[in-house]
């Protein structure tokens, strides 16, 4: 059984490998030529989009404006009176006079659709960000998850975490009935609490010695690949502190937020915790 755990950890690391080697190979891919045309159009719609939510319509306007630039660039002289190509170049131009996210993301279907014509498709990783990145996630917080089962003793924390609850709930319902002659006990042994604290934090951060190389190495190449690209987007657009509105998520936001929900998942079952 044991056996058996070591190799799925193992195929489960090489794999996440494999995929940060293809995630790198890919970016290589799509810095040539017209893939590149293609990925800053679609980046600068989608710009555009976000601006707009923001109330931003100049902003929205002149992210509309670098994408036609962009379109010219890449379409010119490889249509003839094409109807879908004459229809993209119209919808531009009433769109810079007046933009609506329902009508930019025609748009921006419609630019897939003429950039197939001229075989030009973006990578995998790129079409379908949303689900790549989120395997990668489910992968990722599994392996991490297994590693943690593996190295941290639960039974000494589970242990220790119930006499640090057991103390505290005592001291807060000695100081609740203000009982001084119990506080005075049970702070005299704080000490040995907080040093049983220490012990569990140093257990639990055992794991991070395994994958914390890796970890950063994976997560560099990833955001690198994803600079500026929208993995996914909000349904609505949510009014954030210091931020603004939050209208879509990159490779950070979407990552942590599948990372964590699955994680969650894996430690209720593989850990119990």
């Amino acid at each position: 059984m044991k056996l058996v755990r070591r190799i799925f950890v193992i195929s489960f690391i090489v794999g996440l490998l494999l995929c940060a080697g293809f995630t790198t190979a890919s970016s290589q891919q799509v810095a040539k030529g017209d893939q590149e045309t293609l990925w800053h159009l679609l980046n600068r719609i989608d710009s555009s989009i976000i601006a707009l939510r923001r109330g931003d319509s100049a902003g929205a306007q002149s992210a509309l404006g670098e994408a036609f630039a962009l379109y010219k660039n890449m379409s010119e002289n490889k249509f003839e009176n094409d109807d879908l190509d004459n229809y993209i170049k119209q919808a531009f131009t009433s769109l810079q006079r007046s933009p609506r996210e329902d009508n930019i993301r025609t748009l921006r279907a419609d630019i897939s659709l003429i950039a197939g014509k001229l075989d030009i498709v973006l990578p995998f990783i790129y079409e379908r960000a949303i689900f790549f990145i989120l395997l990668l996630a489910v992968i990722f917080s599994l392996v991490i998850t297994l590693i943690t089962k593996k190295v941290v003793n639960w039974a000494k924390v589970k242990q220790v975490k119930a006499e640090v609850d057991a103390w505290r709930k005592e001291l807060m319902d000695a100081q609740r009935k203000k009982d001084m002659k119990r506080i005075y006990k049970l702070q005299q042994d704080q000490k040995r609490i907080y040093g049983l604290q220490g012990q569990m934090m140093m257990e639990t951060f055992k794991p991070a010695i395994i994958y914390i190389v890796p970890y950063f190495i994976f997560w560099y190449w990833l955001s690198s690949l994803y600079k500026g690209w929208v993995v996914a987007w909000l349904p609505f657009s949510l009014p954030l502190p210091f931020y603004g509105l939050w209208a879509s998520c990159g490779f950070l936001s979407w990552f942590l937020v599948s990372y964590f929900g699955f994680s969650s998942i894996w430690r209720k079952l593989f850990i119990g915790d």
